[in-house]
């Protein structure tokens, strides 16, 4: 499979490091089989850092493998799914051993859709239990969701193989 990486820098090697705590699968590499979203995630990110050129890096990737990896999949938004998310998110998080995270990169790779700007406040209503389960997923499957499959420890990113990069602006 092909995988699609947007940011604000070029890069060779990957460095966990340097990613970001506290996102939808927890820190990691975020990629996409989308091209046009890492496309827009370069523009976006490039925009934040005040770059004047964003970049999208291209890789390969065998899927078959994932089942030899501490895989995580949600196909589509559930209730497991957001609260996942919502886990992840919030820095304060403390019940690792009872409920579903990744604070920890106890999974290698996680998979499912992108919990973008357009659901947070849909997200923020279900945290304030403004809404029930059932009403967040079905207030989710009316939304336009990507795609995200993230990366979380040196072995889930020694699947990726780069193949190139280009420019975006």
């Amino acid at each position: 499979m092909i995988l699609y990486h947007g940011s604000y820098t070029h890069f060779e090697n990957i460095d966990l490091k340097k990613n970001r705590k506290y996102k939808d699968f927890g820190q990691g590499f975020y990629t996409t089989k989308v091209e046009s979203q890492a496309q827009q995630w370069a523009r976006n990110m490039s925009a934040r850092f005040g770059a004047l050129v964003g970049y999208v890096s291209i890789y390969e990737c065998d899927e078959s493998l994932f089942k030899n990896f501490k895989y995580l999949s949600f196909n589509e938004p559930t209730e497991e799914w957001a609260y996942f998310i919502m886990n992840n998110r919030n820095a304060e998080f403390s019940d690792f051993e009872n409920q579903l995270n990744n604070h920890n990169n106890q999974f290698d790779i996680v998979e499912g859709p992108v919990a973008n700007d357009n659901i947070a406040v849909v997200l923020d209503q279900f945290m304030m239990n403004m809404k029930s389960g059932t009403a967040l997923v079905e207030a989710l499957e009316y939304k336009n969701l990507n795609h995200q499959i993230s990366f979380h420890t040196e072995k889930g990113i020694s699947l990726l193989t780069k193949v190139k990069h280009y420019d975006v602006r």
